[in-house]
């Protein structure tokens, strides 16, 4: 017998509010949930010169303690830097408003007068400090929450996405020190559960093309929950936010088999998104990324501390992600018109179970 879900657009369908909540930085506040939780502030940032930035801050309450970690990652050409920090969690503190949080190492400044988000994230060998100016707005499904099980506070999902804003900055390593220049997405998410209990397996792609941006993340559920997928995506265009769509698919169009652990990973992957825009007029968008370029494989339990690591282990296989920064090309209908744009994009895929 499967266990329901409660998804936050028929949620919003049965309270009859608007499918797409639009944010701004004031809507950016950190829960820092109780229970199994885990709250995370990601940047995807593709750089003008053709590089990307990666940069992320989650906390976690999984394990016997509150841990923090903190990464980055920076890719231009033959540049390929890489770190990633376990932080005492007793250095992890928020604004009286929630809006603005610091751990050693890290600190991610909300100034909602600018509606930015000022980051500066430092290890032994990489600093790299940067600001997020949103471009038009952000957004969330309803009222962001998708529920699992029960409508109860501990058994949640949120996604807040920000899908187009200006990066200006600089990065420091190997005694040098570099502007950066361009533009990427940011999602703010809360898991107020075990990451098994919800997925099975998500991928993300994100590609900021000029003025134009596509993102789309996905999930499967377990077995539990009868493997019902969960998405959302989003599409910029002119630098206005035009549709947010749930109405999604992503096919693996071929994979190749992981040795080390048996994940069929993809090498290709097809989207599509369908539903109205903000002003009502149907859409329809589809997207191709054809995965050659490896970046990353994380083996997630080797960058985990030791007790977290067991506690993880016992529910999990062989928990893995991949990174790739590969072309490719958007094809979106809306109404009569048709718009087509492309350029590297970001694609993550992880494995859980």
């Amino acid at each position: 017998m499967s266990t329901p879900i409660y998804l936050a657009c028929d949620i919003a369908e049965e309270k009859n509010i608007p499918l797409v909540s639009q944010l701004g930085c004031t809507d950016l506040k950190w829960t820092l949930a109780g229970g199994s939780s885990t709250e995370s502030a990601t940047f995807y940032i593709k750089l003008d010169d053709g590089g990307l930035l990666f940069v992320q801050l989650a906390h976690s309450n999984i394990g016997l303690s509150p841990t923090v970690q903190t990464t980055a990652q920076y890719f231009n050409g033959e540049v390929h830097k890489f770190e990633t920090a376990n932080r005492s969690a007793r250095t992890f503190q928020a604004s009286s408003d929630k809006g603005s949080v610091s751990v050693e190492g890290m600190t991610i400044v909300n100034n909602e007068e600018d509606s930015r988000l000022d980051v500066l994230i430092t290890f032994d060998t990489l600093e790299i400090k940067f600001n997020f100016s949103i471009v038009d707005c952000g957004f969330q499904i309803g009222e962001g929450k998708t529920y699992f099980g029960e409508l109860s506070p501990s058994s949640f999902i949120c996604h807040q996405s920000f899908p187009k804003g200006t990066v200006r900055g600089t990065i420091k390593y190997d005694d040098e020190t570099r502007d950066i220049v361009g533009e990427g997405y940011y999602i703010h998410a809360v898991l107020s559960m075990k990451p098994h209990e919800v997925a099975t397996k998500c991928n993300l792609i994100t590609l900021q093309s000029g003025d134009n941006a596509l993102s789309l993340l996905h999930f499967d559920t377990p077995e539990s929950f009868d493997f019902i997928p969960v998405t959302q995506a989003s599409l910029i265009l002119n630098r206005k936010l035009v549709a947010v769509t749930v109405k999604n698919t992503a096919q693996f169009i071929s994979t190749s088999t992981d040795p080390e652990n048996g994940y069929e990973v993809p090498s290709e992957v097809h989207y599509t998104m369908d539903g109205d825009t903000l002003d009502g007029r149907p859409f329809h968008c589809e997207a191709t990324i054809k995965l050659t370029s490896l970046l990353m494989k994380v083996d997630v339990l080797s960058e985990l501390p030791y007790i977290l690591r067991k506690i993880i282990q016992y529910f999990f296989t062989k928990p893995y992600i991949y990174q790739f920064f590969d072309d490719a090309e958007v094809t979106a209908t809306i109404g009569d018109e048709e718009v087509s744009f492309g350029g590297k994009a970001f694609f993550e895929c992880s494995f859980l179970n």
